[in-house]
């Protein structure tokens, strides 16, 4: 009989060097990618940039309410976003988006961790600056939206209107703030933004026990990513600031969104607009992330059933067979998007949340860090932002999307 000389030990030894390898690359790629941004600095053009300029909102506004009649409008905006993007430069100019600072000082937080080198500390601590004066004033606490105008299915978004998409990052990287250096104003920064979720966002009832929170103080909308957000802050609040309300909140939304999962897994982005019915990949990590976190602390049993039914989904519908993101499992609109790096952002770090529950984790985080690195850093740092459907790949630098999110990613990846 032939037996196989490759022992169980062998094969931890092939895994160990491949780790290292890839945490080798994945360092390299990190310490490329800050030297970028130090010259590039914290300012960027979006991807919202042409949508947000007045024709733009017009011209999708048109096309929400009438698809032919405003095709030829949309027309423009598609072809300049695929072929063109450069383009935006001649319209807008740049901004500095709170949900990518957020993200930068989580990424520098973490390789504080991993290196105890104060410049790391540092910097975060001042872009935590300049994220506190950018908080939308007029609420219970501190609060973060956009600064720029967008049309939706539902209406306007001006600028500056607070959104806990966004907040809720920003109630991360404040807790993280007081967590690594005990200074009690960033404690009390994060108590002040979570004053905001709790009190000024809009819970609409469903039935006993259910509830939806807005997504901003001024909609009711049924969003299943915004109940995920406002529930892993109002619980990781209600722990820290020792508040029953906001306990009671939460899981009122959380039986919102246990109640909003599809028997295969799966949430459609909005329960009550059928325009907004599409089930994609990184939302799926919004909700999937926020649900681990809260439940990291609720221990619910029902919770982790909605977490495994809601991986399962991911890993059958929103990755290809080469276990690489799709952007979608369910269309509602046009999609020009082939691959969309937002989404290998989200999955590495719903991986790495979920690395000691499923099997599968490892390898699927492995191959996404892997073609981070290999395919879609570009040479002068910065990582590409998304490749479309005629394989043209668009290299403009969004910090808000997906910049930040990659950092963050990759500065977690090698700290876990």
């Amino acid at each position: 009989m032939q037996i196989n000389t490759t022992s169980i030990m062998d094969k931890d030894m092939v895994e160990k060097e491949s780790d290292e390898s890839s945490k080798t690359s994945v360092h390299i790629g990190i310490n490329k990618f800050i030297n970028w941004l130090n010259s590039n600095g914290y300012y960027s053009y979006d991807q919202y940039d042409f949508w947000s300029t007045t024709y733009g909102i017009k011209a999708k506004s048109l096309y929400y309410k009438n698809k032919v009649l405003g095709a030829p409008f949309v027309a423009p905006i598609f072809l300049s976003e695929i072929f063109f993007p450069k383009f935006r430069k001649a319209f807008v100019t740049k901004k500095r988006f709170p949900i990518a600072d957020a993200h930068f000082i989580l990424a520098y937080l973490n390789l504080f961790q991993l290196t105890s080198k104060q410049d790391y500390l540092l910097e975060a601590e001042k872009i935590a600056e300049n994220l506190l004066k950018s908080s939308v004033p007029g609420f219970s606490g501190n609060c973060w939206g956009y600064h720029f105008n967008w049309m939706t299915t539902r209406w306007l978004w001006n600028s500056q209107i607070p959104l806990i998409t966004t907040t809720g990052y920003c109630f991360e990287a404040f807790l993280k703030l007081y967590d690594i250096t005990s200074n009690k104003k960033y404690l009390d920064i994060a108590h002040s933004v979570f004053l905001f979720t709790l009190n000024d966002l809009i819970d609409t009832p469903i039935e006993k026990n259910v509830s939806s929170g807005s997504y901003s103080p001024i909609d009711n909308s049924h969003l299943v990513n915004a109940n995920a957000y406002r529930s892993f802050v109002l619980v990781e609040g209600s722990k820290r600031f020792d508040n029953k309300e906001a306990l009671k909140k939460a899981n009122l939304n959380l039986n919102f969104i246990l109640k909003s999962q599809n028997p295969d897994g799966s949430w459609k982005y909005a329960t009550n607009d059928e325009r907004d019915n599409f089930v994609d990949n990184f939302h799926t990590c919004f909700v999937l992330k926020n649900l681990y976190k809260a439940n990291c602390i609720l221990k619910d049993e029902r919770i982790s059933e909605a977490i495994r039914k809601g991986f399962n989904f991911y890993k059958k519908n929103l990755l290809d067979n080469d276990r690489r993101p799709l952007p979608f499992a369910k269309l509602s609109r046009l999609n020009i998007v082939k691959r969309e790096l937002y989404d290998y952002a989200e999955g590495i770090s719903l991986c790495l949340l979920l690395q000691f529950n499923d099997p599968d984790t490892k390898k699927i985080m492995r191959g996404m860090v892997e073609d981070v690195i290999n395919l879609y850093q570009n040479e002068n740092g910065s990582f590409i932002t998304r490749i479309n459907i005629f394989n043209i790949p668009n290299k403009i630098p969004y910090l808000r999307w997906p910049q930040a999110q990659l950092f963050f990613a990759l500065t977690n990846y090698l700290k876990n």
